[in-house]
């Protein structure tokens, strides 16, 4: 036998060697939960909005060992909550919307446990429309603001604030398609979103589902090989520019609030400091760049007529000292059930100062409470 017909005989074996443990992979894990892909629609300057395909119920397995698998119900606009949209036309109760990232769209939790549920659930006269994207920054919340106000001209918006919402508002540095950013030409720019046919195909299969949505590989390869964690000159560059986007960030997003609130209630919500409050710290931790950020927004923002400020930290720490049980879960850091459940509380608390009065063409929100 030669030599050529020895490699290609060893080469034809590595081929059907590879198909056949792909193919038993698949089979193995469409047996298991594996998350299912939310199918992220295309994003066009025809529909400029993110948002998932609608009328879906999907799994989703958080971490890697299936210990933690949950059932999600995406509804008729494409959003993670069992809630259904109803136009503008023909709403039967004033909106409130409930704007934000991956803690909004809450894939950790069922979707009666998030804070938004709770709260639906409690005011019978208001109708709380959760618009959230795992990833989305600032620039997205104000997109997301301007989409719910064409379709469902809510009387309260809430924005719900978390630590990586500010530098990643720039396209230079975020990067990702789909989303909006600030831009200083034409205030918010669209970045195109249209998936691949490898994309596309790689949504069919469970284990590469489970290598991208479980395991989450190319976003662990991208934090073991990225350059700001090679020397602490490079993280201190990173944190400079850090700050300078995340106040341009601040400044770009406050304006957009000062807009909106000149017509509606807004109420900002801001995450504690988990780590500090579980460090045993009192406070925030003042070392931290995103703390200075979060500080500078919550202060600006109580400036503005119409906007209220709920900074969560102090709820979480003092449930925290009562309780001693976490608002996260050991394996993922978005809030768990006791975290929506404190969030909910403190919003409860603003929004029961608050009334609804029925006019016979449209609703008004009167506060009877501070602002503060």
């Amino acid at each position: 036998m030669s030599w050529i017909k020895k490699i290609t005989q060893i080469f034809s074996y590595l081929i059907f060697l590879f198909v056949a443990v792909a193919l038993l992979l698949e089979v193995i894990f469409r047996i298991l939960p594996t998350s299912d892909s939310l199918l992220l629609k295309p994003v066009t300057s025809e529909s400029p909005i993110l948002k998932y395909t609608e009328n879906r119920v999907v799994t989703k397995q958080i971490g890697f060992n299936f210990s933690h698998v949950n059932t999600k119900k995406i509804n008729n606009y494409g959003y993670a909550t069992d809630k259904i949209f109803q136009e503008k036309s023909v709403k039967t109760k004033p909106v409130i919307a409930v704007i934000g990232d991956s803690y909004v769209e809450a894939m950790q939790v069922k979707n009666s446990d998030t804070f938004h549920a709770i709260l639906d659930d409690k005011f019978d006269n208001y109708d709380f429309y959760p618009l959230g994207i795992s990833g989305s920054p600032l620039s997205q919340y104000l997109a997301f603001a301007k989409f719910a106000s064409n379709h469902f001209a809510p009387e309260v918006y809430i924005f719900l604030i978390i630590d990586n919402d500010f530098d990643e508002s720039f396209e230079s540095i975020k990067k990702a398609p789909g989303f909006h950013y600030f831009d200083d030409e034409t205030g918010l720019k669209l970045l195109n979103y249209q998936p691949s046919n490898i994309k596309l195909l790689a949504r069919k299969s469970a284990f590469l589902r489970y290598l991208n949505l479980d395991l989450n590989v190319t976003a662990q390869l991208r934090r073991i090989f990225s350059p700001t964690s090679i020397n602490r000159e490079v993280n201190e560059r990173y944190n400079t520019d850090f700050l300078y986007s995340g106040r341009k960030a601040n400044k770009k997003f406050l304006q957009g609030i000062e807009e909106l609130s000149s017509t509606a209630k807004v109420i900002i919500l801001i995450d504690g400091d988990r780590n500090a409050i579980y460090s045993g710290l009192d406070d925030r931790d003042r070392n931290s760049y995103v703390n200075i950020l979060v500080n500078e927004l919550g202060e600006s923002a109580k400036n503005i007529a119409n906007v209220c400020v709920i900074d969560l930290h102090n709820n979480f720490k003092n449930n925290y000292i009562k309780n001693g049980e976490k608002f996260n879960y050991e394996y993922d850091f978005h809030w768990n059930e006791r975290g929506h459940l404190v969030a909910a509380q403190a919003l409860s608390e603003k929004l029961s100062r608050m009334s609804v009065i029925t006019t016979p063409n449209k609703y008004r929100l009167t506060n009877n409470g501070s602002d503060s």
